[in-house]
């Protein structure tokens, strides 16, 4: 009867442990609410009651952490990324959750084609990605992006991209590459 007593007194208590744990309130906040490819997005858990945590980042991966610092690729295309936080109570057995969605803008950079002084060439015609933009003075040195009187492509998305250029006499083509907030500079011979 004694152990029965003692039994049913565990269970009471384990029970009143139990009933006792609050159910957590999951919440995070990021610095930003709109970023731009490459740049780390910071997640920080506001989490009220809770204990253990499990994030679910956008490329499907998991974690653990309480916080964490999830870096993007200069690479990444324009998007919108959502995160999912989970947080459990001590024991697991009360659970909240909650997701937040950032505006992710895809990394950009310039590009500039010259010529320089006595190349001999007339007005060039370049032509990247579709768009044409003109060579109109030959320069002593290597000119500034959006330089007046050279071909100056703007707002370009990171990445490699192939070019071609003409004067009516001679004609150039190859391959420029985009960096993140940089500008390309070609110079045509």
């Amino acid at each position: 009867m004694k152990i029965f007593q003692k039994l049913i007194a565990v269970s009471m208590l384990a029970i009143a442990i139990t009933s006792c744990q609050k159910t957590p309130e999951a919440s995070f906040t990021t610095d930003k609410s709109e970023y731009v490819a490459g740049e780390t997005i910071k997640l920080t858990n506001t989490t009220l009651n809770g204990s253990t945590y499990k994030w679910t980042f956008p490329d499907g991966q998991t974690g653990s952490s309480e916080s964490y610092e999830y870096k993007t690729n200069d690479n990444n295309a324009a998007a919108t990324l959502t995160f999912r936080l989970e947080a459990f109570s001590s024991n697991g057995k009360k659970t909240d959750e909650t997701s937040k969605s950032v505006k992710l803008k895809a990394a950009e950079g310039d590009c500039v084609f010259w010529q320089e002084f006595g190349s001999g060439h007339g007005v060039t015609v370049v032509s990247l990605n579709n768009v044409s933009s003109n060579i109109t003075e030959e320069k002593a040195s290597s000119p500034s992006c959006g330089a007046s009187g050279c071909a100056v492509f703007n707002g370009l998305k990171v990445g490699s991209y192939n070019y071609s250029a003409s004067d009516g006499t001679t004609t150039w083509s190859g391959t420029v590459t985009v960096t993140k907030n940089t500008c390309s500079k070609i110079k045509l011979l």
